[in-house]
């Protein structure tokens, strides 16, 4: 649960310096490195950053988290089942 508001909270966070959260790119998912293309701005996610896809567990629940956040109507089977290389767009 503390990575899911963690997550909500990253969400709040981009979207006040960034803009809207227009698509999602999964780059590698070992280690993670997933690409945020904003209205305003392009941000690239830390490899040891708290949000994991293409596996059950707290990862890809937080990165769901972040993701209703931002408006993006995924659920967490499609994180859990995302590959490196999808792009999520909302």
């Amino acid at each position: 649960m503390a990575y899911e508001a963690e997550g909500r909270k990253i969400a709040a966070d981009v979207r006040s310096q960034c803009g809207r959260l227009l698509e999602v790119r999964l780059e590698s998912k070992s280690p993670s490195r997933i690409v945020l293309v904003c209205e305003r701005e392009t941000v690239t996610l830390p490899g040891n950053f708290i949000f994991q896809f293409g596996y059950s567990g707290s990862g890809p629940d937080c990165f769901h988290a972040f993701l209703q956040e931002s408006g993006f109507p995924v659920t967490k089977e499609q994180i859990q089942a995302a590959q490196e290389g999808d792009i999520l767009k909302p």
